[in-house]
């Protein structure tokens, strides 16, 4: 078949991969001028590795990785409020905090490698449905998926169905050196109330780098995005050292307010994700807060679904096989992100004593302890 791919990202690069692979001819579609993957850093988890040791790249992204072997969350008066370790899960289980270009880069030199066309500077807002084809840029596809991200200029367009929300409260973000400060394993959150979150993930090295990095998240409601912009950086700053003193040589690495980025989280919901010889991937089909930070390793569990579909089905069945596959998975994590959102970040203040009691409790028990490791490690495939 002729397949056509909008957006080169995570799912849009893996997809072209595979589906080239199988045999297919692949064009993929990028609106942007050249390869220039941006974004705060992310924690790649064991499910979406296990996509890049299909596709063969895995100890090369791995190789620039912070090991990651907890996720450990504490209050401002110091008292623990979670605890997951990966190796409860298995001995070899952990996750791999990485910088975005990392990843996309290796992906698209692999895909340039293996003779997948990619167009860049394309921006495709319009399609065409054809009888058994779409028409996209004046040329005709038999399979056209789209992983435009979050933001996607054809979703609405090409499905109208579900909603997309955007949510009150988001991140200012902050890549630096770690310089020996935080755990290189751990994945450190403090949090107060439900108001103030900073959270700091080891982000590995930069493709060429040796410094380790990491990234800062601290939690801001949108709608006061401007007006704390428009105070001086240390008065930001010192909200951030008041909740957590040891960041204070971390922070000095920011001179200006350019390089604090704002990161606005999205809530996309389909019905499904497809209809004739379409099909919806990655952050396109299902946007969500970062919370449980799957974005990138749903993405790239999608690419391997939608391949398996197509080697085993004709290209009529193999998009609703492939809604039908994913749609456990996915609505499981869109309802445990919208439930643990507002837990974290809101105006709802009166939770936090509710979640203090919630989640101590939850980790004394096996079998909850077990679900929230396996929820975070992106391992609940079996539901």
């Amino acid at each position: 078949m002729r397949v056509g791919v909008v957006g080169c990202g995570a799912a849009g690069a893996a997809v072209a991969i595979l589906l080239n692979r199988a045999g297919h001819e692949v064009v993929l579609f990028e609106q942007a001028q050249e390869c220039r993957a941006v974004g705060a850093g992310f924690l790649m988890q064991p499910s979406g590795m296990s996509v890049l040791r299909d596709l063969g790249i895995y100890e090369k992204v791995i190789s620039h990785a912070s090991r990651i072997r907890r996720l450990h969350v504490i209050e401002k008066s110091g008292k623990d409020l979670m605890e997951l370790r990966y190796e409860e899960l298995g001995s070899d289980i952990f996750g791999a905090g990485l910088h975005r270009p990392v990843l996309i880069e290796s992906l698209i030199e692999l895909a340039t490698k293996e003779g997948v066309e990619i167009r860049w500077g394309t921006r495709v807002e319009n399609t065409r449905k054809l009888p058994d084809a779409w028409e996209v840029a004046g040329e005709r596809f038999d399979l056209l998926l789209v992983a435009d991200g979050a933001r996607s200029a054809m979703r609405r367009v090409l499905l109208g169905s579900g909603y997309d929300r955007g949510y009150g409260w988001g991140a200012h973000w902050f890549i630096g050196k770690n310089n020996g400060v935080f755990p290189s394993h751990d994945l450190h959150q403090i949090v107060n109330g439900t108001r103030q979150l900073a959270g700091f993930l080891p982000t590995g090295r930069e493709l060429g780098g040796n410094d380790e990095l990491l990234s800062l998240f601290w939690s801001v409601r949108i709608s006061d995005d401007e007006s704390i912009r428009s105070q001086p950086l240390g008065k930001w700053k010192d909200q951030i050292l008041e909740l957590c003193p040891l960041a204070e040589k971390f922070l000095g690495q920011i001179e200006d307010w350019e390089q604090v980025i704002t990161a606005r989280y999205g809530d996309v919901s389909m019905w499904r994700w497809h209809r004739e010889r379409l099909v919806f991937l990655g952050d396109a089909g299902h946007a969500m807060s970062p919370q449980l930070g799957q974005g990138v390793n749903l993405a790239l569990a999608d690419a391997s679904c939608l391949a398996a579909c197509l080697a085993e089905f004709p290209v009529s069945q193999a998009p609703p096989e492939y809604s039908r596959r994913r749609g456990p998975v996915l609505r499981y994590y869109q309802l445990a992100t919208r439930w643990l959102t507002p837990v974290f970040q809101s105006d709802y203040e009166w939770i936090a004593p509710l979640r203090h009691v919630g989640f101590r409790i939850s980790q004394r028990l096996p079998l909850f302890r077990k679900l929230m490791t396996k929820s975070m490690a992106g391992m609940m495939r079996e539901i």
